[in-house]
């Protein structure tokens, strides 16, 4: 039988070196955030616990019970949780490198993001498990109970797969071809009057970028022209006709260029787009896959970054952990075409998905996987703004209210009234102060 311990007791003797709590009970308890490496709690029953962003690094969690635990972000690198159940757990973004899963119970735990490189996952069940995203580079998955169908949304390279077979090819390819970001730089070349073959590929593509009406015809290499389209829209082809890139410079403050992902010199392209400041803003898939490119200007010494939403959480995550106390990452997201500082990134609730990126232009959701550029700002940190208790707009107001005592809640098909004493009010699982209504 389980020990029956509150975590205040546990921290408090873990923090005069106490280590072994084997067989505890802290079943449901929450503390995000929480330091405990190295503590042994094999065989406790951690079920429901809340330990997001934890540090257990090299924790004995073998036996335990971890079911639908909250281990988002944690690190548990080189932890033992052989024989752990861990089903319907959820641990996106944990950083498992090296962990001990052997015979785990991963059964519809959530993995997404999560970083398990060198883990041993000797017959362990990760039926319907959420692996996307999720990186078992070398991994060994020995006897592993995982369809090989669901295995292949993870990185798999040089993993060892439950039959045996080592994946040699590398899975970890971008979800969106993009190219990389460097800093701005001044134009190699300038306009000519003249139809010259002699201008390189990159030359004619910078002439694309003149703020001057342009002479199509007076810009074309061995391999590439410019065509004008007409309404100040001018389309890079080949010479063989096969179109690159188009520029819409109807609004000469801020012309944007459509690269298609896939035709030829489109590399190139990028090349010398991204040392003009312009960025990669939106992708579209329709008609043809391609990225869209605006003019962006970049704070001085700030660093350019492209990725997935759960990659900006996970640098958000691992600023936050080493900032002091009362300061948080100093980074901003680009919103259409401005930055916009970060102020807080949350996990959404379940039933949503995905991510919330609270920053100063107001609260902006997006899908796990939807590819975002944001700016690291020099200085690691700012300190934090205050956050008012109450938010100025409330998400129930129109839905809930009180009214002689009476607690109001409207519908498609009308106002619902509930009487009654010591109403209690929950939204979205969490609770609401029936004064605040």
């Amino acid at each position: 039988m389980s020990k029956a311990i509150t975590l205040e007791t546990l921290l408090s003797e873990f923090a005069r070196g106490v280590r072994n709590f084997r067989g505890v009970n802290l079943a449901g308890s929450s503390f995000p955030l929480v330091q405990l490496s190295h503590v042994d709690l094999a065989g406790a029953n951690l079920q429901g616990i809340n330990w997001s962003g934890a540090d257990l690094i090299k924790a004995n969690l073998a036996n335990a019970n971890l079911r639908g635990a909250n281990l988002i972000g944690a690190d548990l690198s080189g932890a033992n949780l052989t024989d752990a159940d861990l089903q319907e757990a959820i641990l996106s973004g944990a950083v498992l490198v090296g962990a001990y899963l052997s015979r785990a119970n991963l059964r519809q735990a959530v993995l997404s993001g999560a970083v398990l490189k060198g883990a041993v996952l000797h017959d362990t069940n990760l039926q319907g498990a959420n692996v996307v995203g999720a990186d078992f580079s070398a991994a060994d998955l020995t006897g592993a109970i995982a369809p090989r169908k669901e295995l292949e949304e993870a990185k798999l390279s040089g993993a060892t797969l439950p039959n045996g077979e080592v994946v040699f090819d590398d899975s970890d390819a971008e979800e969106l071809p993009h190219p990389p970001l460097t800093a701005a730089a001044d134009p190699i070349a300038a306009p000519s009057d003249t139809t010259m073959l002699e201008w390189t590929n990159e030359q004619v593509v910078e002439f694309l970028l003149q703020p001057q009406p342009l002479r199509p015809h007076t810009y074309q290499s061995a391999d590439l022209k410019i065509i004008n389209l007409g309404n100040n829209c001018y389309q890079l082809r080949t010479v063989t006709e096969q179109a690159i890139a188009i520029l819409d410079a109807t609004t000469a403050s801020q012309p944007r260029i459509t690269l298609l992902v896939d035709a030829p010199f489109a590399d190139l392209v990028a090349s010398v787009l991204k040392t003009h400041s312009f960025l990669p803003i939106q992708y579209c898939e329709q008609p043809v896959p391609a990225w869209e490119y605006c003019r962006v200007a970049t704070p001085a010494g700030a660093n350019v970054q492209q990725g997935t939403a759960r990659q900006l959480w996970k640098t958000w995550w691992l600023m936050l952990k080493a900032a002091p106390p009362g300061s948080q990452p100093n980074l901003q997201l680009l919103v259409e075409t401005q930055w916009q500082p970060i102020h807080d990134i949350a996990f959404a609730p379940l039933a949503i998905g995905g991510l919330i990126i609270k920053t100063a232009a107001g609260d902006r959701h997006y899908g796990a996987d939807t590819m975002l550029l944001w700016l690291e700002l020099p200085g690691a940190a700012v300190v934090a703004a205050p956050q008012d208790p109450v938010p100025a707009t409330r998400p129930w107001q129109g839905i809930l209210s009180v009214e002689n005592g009476c607690l109001i809640i409207q519908t498609a098909v009308g106002a619902i009234a509930v009487r009654g004493d010591n109403l209690a009010v929950t939204l979205a699982g969490q609770p609401i102060d029936i004064e605040q209504l």
